[in-house]
């Protein structure tokens, strides 16, 4: 998997070169395309839980990002560097969320919010570490599921005192 985003600069836009919210429209955007087989105003507004004026705005910059193509009563439809932003970035997401619900066992549910905030925030350098990371643990420990074990009865022992 490559995933080093500062190398994808031919490819499209940089991961964070964009607004978070605009981020999380193309996301929105790729997953109910992925889903439903297109993606409508009033589908994206009801997914971001916005008015549809917002959704429009937000489409009108994108558009002009050239991320995506949109014209007023149409469906909305990924160009090819929107969908390359979008995968890299649902990469980017389901990494982050796997990451902290096996490594760090954090609540799927936190993870999964965490993971949302977290995947706009960090820098492509950390992220390429947090791969090379869980790559080398899962390559070159002999029994993966036992670090996590003894890290959780360490993070659970160190709870127990704190409370």
């Amino acid at each position: 998997m490559n995933h080093d985003d500062s190398k994808h600069s031919n490819s499209g836009p940089l991961i964070g070169k964009l607004s978070e919210s605009l981020e999380d429209y193309i996301e929105i955007i790729y997953n109910l395309i992925k889903d439903h087989k297109v993606a409508r105003v009033r589908d994206i507004a009801r997914a971001k839980d916005v008015k549809m004026s917002s959704v429009v705005s937000a489409l009108k910059r994108l558009d002009s990002e050239k991320l995506i193509n949109y014209e007023a009563h149409e469906y909305v439809e990924l160009t090819p560097a929107g969908e390359d932003l979008a995968k890299r970035l649902m990469r980017r997401h389901n990494f982050l969320a796997r990451f902290l619900v096996d490594v760090l066992q954090v609540d799927p549910e936190i993870a999964e919010s965490d993971a949302c905030q977290m995947e706009h925030a960090i820098s492509a350098e950390t992220m390429n570490r947090l791969y090379d990371f869980a790559r080398f643990v899962r390559a070159d420990i002999d029994d993966f599921s036992r670090l996590i074990e003894d890290f959780k009865k360490t993070y659970d022992s160190g709870n127990d005192k704190r409370g």
